[in-house]
């Protein structure tokens, strides 16, 4: 069977519209906030992680150190930022929300000083964020989802998007490569499925994003490490008929990426929403797409942020989509955004 190879066209009949913005991290100077993670843990209440740290440049470039897991929580309002997590002497990568159906929230978050070479971790809270436990370490060999939001089963089960690195991206061998890694326990026994890569480019492509299709399919969506090498980066899409233990042969896309981060809304029904940076070259502007056949071809995107990089996404209960990303506040520091969308039906 030809896997679907997605496409865009221009066939726009209703267009998403931003209804809200905010900040959420501190206006400190020589602060850079990045790699958010958001999440509605009931309806109405909201939690958001992110990583952040004091210096001038950004964090996990020019600042390497102190970089640590904050959080804020919006039960009517916003909680004041807190730092949950703290790396006095490296950095904390890409924090992760997810929950249970047991409404148990689990934080995943990586601390080292690149990601070729850290520890994962999990935190557990049953209060919607607002108290979280010891940190627990997970087995060698399982990553954890280190970019976008795991899907949560009916049944529990997790199936993480994750991607391996290995190599310097500056040296001449290196390597990158897609995992899928489930858990039927809550995240205490783990199943790692791998790898995705591109068989002619060994540093390839990393940090997934799920969704079902149509048909009930689940379905990735990659970032392309090209630009870092001198290539045309694009998005890679691959999909799995039998929830993620095995998957098709990555495709490319005609979707750009400039090595960026990307997320996806699953509205159901085959109806999703892309947020990422629609450019081979540029981590601006911040733009959403619409599919309506499960990723097989893209409405036009639509700029919902000159700048804009790094984003989280989810569908709230009442209809709208929610986005955090890291947005520039002032020179190189960034700051971590808040932004609600309407989507037409």
């Amino acid at each position: 069977m030809t896997e679907p190879k997605a496409g865009l066209n221009s066939d726009f009949t209703a267009v998403p519209k931003v209804v809200k913005e905010e900040f959420l991290s501190h206006q400190i100077m020589n602060f850079d906030c990045h790699s958010s993670s958001f999440i509605e843990t009931s309806p109405g209440q909201y939690c958001a992680v992110w990583k952040g740290g004091p210096g001038v440049g950004q964090s996990n470039k020019t600042i390497d150190r102190n970089v640590g897991v904050w959080m804020t929580v919006y039960d009517g309002v916003w909680s004041t930022p807190v730092e949950i997590v703290s790396a006095p002497d490296s950095i904390c990568w890409n924090p992760i929300l997810c929950q249970l159906p047991s409404k148990e929230l689990l934080l995943f978050y990586r601390v080292g000083s690149d990601p070729r070479s850290c520890l994962s971790f999990i935190k557990r809270s049953n209060d919607d964020g607002r108290h979280w436990s010891k940190e627990e370490m997970l087995p060698a060999g399982i990553i954890g989802p280190t970019k976008n939001k795991p899907i949560v089963t009916s049944n529990g089960t997790i199936i993480c998007p994750s991607s391996r690195e290995v190599g310097n991206p500056l040296a001449d061998h290196k390597a990158t490569s897609c995992w899928i890694e489930i858990s039927e326990d809550g995240g205490r026994k783990w199943q790692g499925i791998g790898p995705l890569a591109l068989p002619d480019r060994p540093f390839g492509v990393i940090e997934p994003a799920l969704f079902y299709d149509r048909e009930g399919c689940l379905r990735m969506l990659c970032r392309d490490r090209a630009n870092r090498i001198g290539g045309i980066g694009y998005l890679w899409m691959s999909i799995s008929r039998d929830g993620g233990h095995h998957w098709s042969e990555l495709q490319k896309t005609e979707l750009p990426n400039p090595d960026s981060g990307i997320d996806v809304v699953d509205f159901g029904k085959g109806k999703i929403a892309l947020i990422y940076n629609h450019s081979h070259t540029d981590r601006y502007p911040l733009n959403l797409a619409i599919s309506e056949d499960g990723g097989d071809h893209w409405l036009d995107p639509i700029v919902i942020a000159e700048t804009g990089e790094f984003p989280s996404a989810v569908l709230a209960k009442d209809g709208l989509v929610h986005i955090t990303y890291a947005a520039k506040a002032d020179g190189e520091q960034r700051r971590i955004k808040h932004m609600v969308v309407q989507v037409p039906n």
